[in-house]
């Protein structure tokens, strides 16, 4: 199957009319878009950022570069307001938080970020950010979230941002499965770079 241009995959547990909403609003002519439910992964040996979450979205590089240049700005502010609708329904109803097993010093003890939900993007050079989203917030404004994130994900691919202007450093090597783990800061009102290695 071909990567989608945007994609959102979710457990089979949870209830579809929250994402046909996110289908019907986002869909358009010419625009690859894969919706569809998963069964539960099981158990997965793997540090916990790099756990797949119970809702995974998608957005690739081709939906930038190819799609919004075709089809112009009005689909980007569609999008960006179905993924901010998106966010604070898995986020503000009850949600799964999976429930981790691991021996000791395996498991971050303090990791403040859900794995009921996040969203991977593709970069440039074979990198992916995946955005980490908190387990609560004040005001439970979690689609301010996706919002600024979106932003961000256009202003990178538009050249006016760089990963060195989040803060990112590899330490001369790439960073593990190529994934550049992002978070909201509130405090700056931005999307910043997040060392892995400071959370285990």
């Amino acid at each position: 199957m071909n990567k989608p241009d945007v994609g959102v995959i979710f457990e089979e547990s949870l209830p579809s009319e929250f994402f046909e909403d996110f289908e019907s609003n986002v869909k358009a002519e010419g625009l690859n878009l894969v919706v569809e439910s998963r069964k539960p992964l099981g158990l997965m040996a793997c540090p916990e950022w790099f756990i797949l979450p119970v809702v995974v979205a998608f957005i690739g590089k081709s939906y930038f570069d190819g799609f919004l240049k075709e089809m112009g700005k009005d689909h980007y502010q569609s999008m960006k307001e179905s993924f901010s609708n998106l966010t604070n329904k898995v986020m503000c109803n009850p949600r799964i938080e999976p429930t981790l097993f691991g021996s000791q010093g395996k498991i971050i003890t303090h990791n403040p970020f859900s794995l009921a939900f996040s969203i991977l993007a593709e970069a440039e050079n074979g990198y992916t950010f995946k955005l980490l989203i908190p387990k609560s917030i004040s005001g439970d404004n979690y689609g301010l979230i996706a919002n600024r994130f979106m932003e961000f994900l256009s202003d990178y691919h538009l050249g006016l941002k760089t990963l060195e202007s989040i803060g990112c450093v590899f330490e001369g090597q790439r960073p593990p499965s190529n994934i550049i783990f992002v978070h909201y800061n509130s405090c700056s009102d931005s999307i910043e770079w997040l060392n892995e290695k400071d959370y285990r």
